[in-house]
C-alpha cells in the first residue's frame, strides 16, 4: 500500500477544466463520498470495489474533482509514493 502525497498534504492538485480550462477544485478521495462509514474502511479495501480498473494494483489514489466555473465533476488518479 502506497502513501498519496495529496492526501496527505506533500502535493496539491492543480488540474484545468477539459471543458472550460478553470482550475477544478479537488475534494479528496472518492471513496469518502459512497457510503456512510465507507470513509472509515481500509484503503486498499475500498479500491477493490470503487470500479476503477488497477488502482490498487497500480497503487493510485483516486481524487473527486470538480470544476470551480462550470460544475464538471471528473475523477484524476495521483500516483501514490
Amino acid at each position: 500500500m502506497g502513501m498519496c502525497p495529496v492526501c496527505n498534504g506533500m502535493e496539491s492538485l492543480e488540474i484545468q477544466c477539459d471543458q472550460c480550462r478553470q482550475e477544478q477544485i479537488d475534494y479528496g478521495r472518492i471513496m469518502d463520498y459512497y457510503e456512510k462509514y465507507d470513509a472509515y474502511l481500509p484503503i486498499d479495501l475500498t479500491k477493490m470495489n470503487n470500479g476503477i480498473e488497477n488502482d490498487l494494483k497500480e497503487e493510485k489514489c483516486p481524487h473527486y474533482l470538480q470544476c470551480s466555473k462550470c460544475g464538471r465533476e471528473s475523477v484524476h488518479l495521483v500516483q501514490e509514493q
